[in-house]
């Protein structure tokens, strides 16, 4: 029999799947369980991991995505992902700029 070997992109695949999986479970333990934790430093840390967990299962597809469209959609990406990146960092944060 012969030995079958994964190749790197069945390898990525794999690891976005498990990233979307992890992020589904995590998101809704979350929303569940959400008043038990809201504002204090585990539903933080729970909330952030799943926010990332969610930024690689989404980040993946889409930037293969946007490398098959035009040069603006790229950019439209790259714009979305830091936006996204810097809402995850100031929402940790809780800082207020009113």
């Amino acid at each position: 029999m012969a030995n079958r070997q994964r190749t790197e992109g069945q390898a990525r695949r794999d690891f976005i799947k498990l990233c979307a999986f992890i992020a589904l479970i995590i998101s809704a333990f979350t929303f569940v369980f959400g008043g038990l934790f809201s504002g204090s430093l585990i539903g933080r840390i729970l909330d952030l991991i799943a926010k990332i967990a969610l930024l690689v299962a989404i980040a993946f597809p889409a930037y293969y995505y946007s490398r098959g469209c035009g040069k603006v959609w790229r950019i439209v990406f790259w714009v979305a992902l830091v936006i996204y990146i810097a809402g995850c960092v100031l929402g940790v944060l809780n800082i207020n700029i009113s």
